[in-house]
């Protein structure tokens, strides 16, 4: 699987564009800033894994921590997101502990696994509220600057959406990637034969890589 194939099941999976796609896809690099260099130290890796394994957690199959996404997301913030996206992720990412408190009292790294998901839950939800918020905005400023359209479609592009949703894409992004989301969670054919668009599904199945 490619860089394309698995950013398509993934806007599949989430019903929308991934945010950074097109850096992604040509392999750009970006030199970092402080705030964003501090999402490769261990102890925020190491948090940004937990977080993702509250997405995705261990199962029958490894889980996102285990597939190390804590170490991938750094890597897109840095060389896929525009300076704009990064300063609403890192903004979002350091609301965490916040959010934590506000949905289970403790902040995240103290919850069990079960807490953490439910925070996770939380987020998602506040996220589809934000974004769905955005999109009519968006929408409504594009409808009444009819003659302006193309200078404001840019803008309202590069808009970000909620920190949550670039971590959640992220998050999906990276684990279909990795070795272990590949040959454990996905059907992994080291050397596929011919395609076949009536080869037997049966419900439970997993994908092919």
């Amino acid at each position: 699987m490619n860089r394309r194939e698995a950013l398509q099941r993934v806007a599949l999976i989430l019903g929308g564009t991934v945010i950074g796609a097109n850096l992604f896809l040509e392999g750009c690099t970006r030199s970092a800033t402080n705030d964003v260099q501090a999402l490769f130290e261990a102890k925020t890796t190491d948090l940004l894994g937990d977080l993702a394994e509250a997405i995705l957690p261990a199962t029958a199959t490894p889980g996102a921590k285990e597939a190390g996404v804590g170490s991938f997301i750094p890597v897109m913030v840095r060389d896929c997101y525009t300076e704009k996206q990064q300063k609403a992720f890192l903004a979002g990412f350091a609301s965490l502990d916040d959010k934590a408190k506000e949905v289970k009292g403790k902040p995240f790294l103290e919850l069990s696994p079960e807490d953490r998901t439910a925070v996770a839950a939380a987020l998602d939800k506040e996220a589809n509220e934000f974004n769905k918020k955005q999109g009519e905005e968006q929408k409504d400023i594009l409808e009444k600057n009819k003659e302006k359209q193309n200078q404001l479609y840019n803008y309202v592009e590069n808009d970000p959406p909620h920190w949550f949703t670039m971590f959640k894409q992220l998050t999906l992004t990276g684990f279909f990637n990795s070795e272990l989301g590949c040959t454990k969670a996905l059907r992994f054919v080291k050397i596929p034969g011919k395609y076949d668009g009536n080869f037997p599904y049966k419900k439970g199945d997993k994908a092919f890589a």
